[in-house]
């Protein structure tokens, strides 16, 4: 998703912790180490984001061979494509709601994770590619990334790729296109994450609305274009994300397995919640990690079940008050203005 970077003030420097130290009466627990926003970009970058693009492109790479191979009529390449498909599209769910650095600055995930999945440009866009294959500049968003291959992959009331040529190639580009941006984006980490060595007052501020502003933004779009979007029609099955593979309730703990990372961290990699506690504001992390925990407690929802519209309704709930924090009591503690921008995956 991408979001507006805008002005904040410049606060938490170094020197401010220092003081705030110093006025602690002398009984009073030392105060938590003061993470700059730098830093937790760093970390999460370093440690968790560049590692996952590179596992995630290994992936889709195995995915198009996959299904060149299916092209040729190999028996067993169609599953095998299917399962690579599984493995890459989970990978993609938990980097997706922290699109940061390169992954924001390129609108990767625009161009990788449409959806909802649009079979009927997807069934144009195959016509035309098997007309032009060299002219793919025309082939829209929609019918690109997983989320199409998904389709071509698991929708039942279309013929096997295996028994339909122009399809099956067109899946086989979709898989490279796919790696394609992968590779530009692994590339360009290591550089932006230099570039965090010595980031000035005005860049911190920066990268601080960022990313509250990223992690608001994904909290929204795993309640409302995940859940309640798909679930609001009262009759017919949930068109929820992945529902054609039946990897939804997969889908969605790995997207929150990602946001929570952003939110709290993980073992040596800060999160928001250390910037918090390295400010003093103690009680809003606490409270910050109760309303995480509410929503990992209401996760995942059976969509299979006749009464999953009844069941999300708890999920759904806890992720509007895990999002009024963020977007009120915590935005306003760190001085970050809030906006709204595009979604990434639109």
């Amino acid at each position: 998703m991408m979001f507006t970077r805008f002005r904040t003030s410049c606060f938490g420097l170094p020197f401010a912790g220092l003081l705030f130290s110093l006025a602690l009466p002398a009984h009073a627990a030392a105060p938590a180490p003061i993470v700059m926003p730098s830093q937790w970009m760093s970390a999460l970058a370093s440690q968790r984001l560049a590692p996952g693009y590179r596992h995630f492109g290994d992936k889709v790479d195995a995915l198009a061979s996959a299904l060149a191979a299916s092209c040729e009529g190999q028996p067993a390449a169609a599953a095998a494509a299917r399962q690579r498909w599984l493995e890459a599209a989970h990978d993609l769910r938990e980097l997706s709601p922290l699109p940061i650095g390169p992954v924001l600055e390129s609108r990767l995930l625009r161009r990788i994770d449409f959806w909802p999945t649009r079979p009927a440009q997807i069934e144009s866009s195959i016509a035309q590619y098997a007309k032009t294959p060299a002219n793919t500049a025309r082939i829209g968003l929609p019918a690109r990334g997983l989320p199409a291959l998904e389709y071509l992959l698991f929708d039942a009331e279309r013929p096997a790729l295996a028994d339909d040529g122009p399809a099956c190639r067109y899946a086989v580009w979709l898989a490279r296109d796919t790696a394609a941006g992968i590779s530009a984006t692994v590339s360009a980490w290591p550089d932006w994450i230099a570039g965090l060595a010595e980031a000035e007052p005005e860049r911190e501020a920066r990268l601080l609305a960022d990313g509250i502003n990223i992690l608001i933004g994904s909290t929204e779009t795993l309640r409302l274009k995940y859940l309640e979007k798909p679930l609001r029609p009262h009759t017919g099955p949930a068109e929820t994300d992945a529902w054609r593979s039946g990897s939804a309730r997969a889908g969605l703990m790995a997207y929150f397995s990602g946001l929570r990372a952003g939110l709290q961290g993980d073992e040596g990699m800060p999160g928001l919640t250390a910037m918090l506690r390295g400010r003093g504001l103690l009680t809003l992390a606490e409270r910050l990690d109760q309303r995480i925990d509410a929503v990992q407690t209401a996760l995942p929802p059976d969509f299979a079940a006749d009464a999953a519209r009844l069941q999300t309704d708890t999920l759904v709930s806890e992720l509007s008050r895990l999002q009024r924090l963020l977007a009120e009591e915590l935005a306003d503690a760190m001085k970050v203005s809030v906006g709204f921008g595009e979604n990434d995956g639109d």
